[in-house]
């Protein structure tokens, strides 16, 4: 069964140097002389694993008093200057930053739906807007991207029979879990496999969502942002096969929480099909253009005008 979630207490966190720290990380932070915001935002250190003009992911390594190991992951978000000067003849808050992915994490963490240990946010701003931010969360240790783990556990059929009702207990749950946060007023518009982890133990597993920056909230159900996200989710399973059609039925029935479907549910997962296919296309598109890539499952159909 999925680990309990339950409604987590706000954190208190420190402010030290231009940074809000997480308690049980600020003595980990000041030994290794990263307790404020310059020193942490310029530190040399790490192994980078993402870049783009937006944003940098560093993973670093600090020891504690004990000398045990803590694994980092440090995000640097530096909006460029287009994106700041609309900010500011618009009105309009710079949306996907840094901020808002540490707002998420902890709105998210409070209700239960497990994200990554928020350790430090930091923010630097110029003409009253964000000019360099900082996320620091704690590695999520044991844990895989559903988008591995799934055929790494069963793409090598047959199955047993145990093992084959632990994956569609994962369907299941995830689909559940993907249902809770939705009803919760959220949306992630990068709702993909690689972006959900799975942390197993024992029969027992965690799911954790990453990559928040784009996450929205609203207090009306907004069914635009659940088709995108569910249509994401759902060509992410199209692209593995160790996912059959029946398992993203079953995912579909678990979400929804019925066993028989309306003409409504129906109509849904018919847009979802269709939307799904748009991806693709446009994925195999944008794939195109770096070279040679393996074939994306659902951009054929879309090819022969199936939707």
């Amino acid at each position: 069964m999925i680990a309990t979630e339950k409604m987590m207490t706000p954190i208190d966190f420190t402010r030290e140097d231009g940074l809000s720290i997480h308690p049980a990380f600020l003595d980990l932070l000041d030994r290794n002389g990263l307790a404020s915001f310059s020193r942490l935002y310029d530190y040399p250190g790490g192994e980078q694993f993402k870049k783009n003009r937006f944003r940098s992911v560093y993973r670093i390594t600090l020891q504690d008093r004990a000398g045990k190991e803590h694994i980092l992951h440090v995000k640097r978000h530096f909006p460029p200057l287009e994106t700041r000067l609309k900010s500011i003849f618009t009105g309009l808050a710079i949306r996907d930053g840094a901020k808002n992915e540490w707002e998420k994490i902890l709105r998210l963490e409070e209700l239960g739906i497990h994200t990554m240990t928020p350790v430090a946010f930091g923010s630097v701003r110029k003409w009253g807007l964000p000019y360099r931010e900082i996320t620091v969360t704690e590695h999520l240790y044991g844990a895989e991207k559903l988008e591995h783990f799934l055929p790494d556990r069963f793409g090598r059929p047959p199955l047993s029979r145990k093992v084959l009702a632990y994956k569609r207990r994962i369907i299941s749950e995830t689909a559940c879990w993907a249902a809770r946060f939705h009803r919760n007023g959220f949306y992630h518009q990068d709702f993909y496999l690689g972006h959900i982890f799975i942390q197993p133990d024992d029969d027992a597993f965690t799911l954790h969502l990453i990559d928040l920056q784009r996450v929205r909230e609203s207090r009306r159900p907004r069914s635009s942002r659940i088709l995108k996200d569910l249509s994401q989710i759902n060509f992410s399973a199209l692209q593995l096969s160790c996912l059959t059609r029946t398992d993203r039925m079953r995912f579909i029935h678990a979400y929804l929480g019925r066993t028989r479907l309306t003409e409504l549910d129906k109509d849904l997962i018919r847009k979802i099909e269709s939307k799904t296919l748009r991806i693709a296309a446009h994925t195999e598109k944008m794939l195109a253009r770096r070279g040679p890539a393996k074939p994306i499952r659902g951009a054929a159909e879309r090819r022969k005008g199936l939707v």
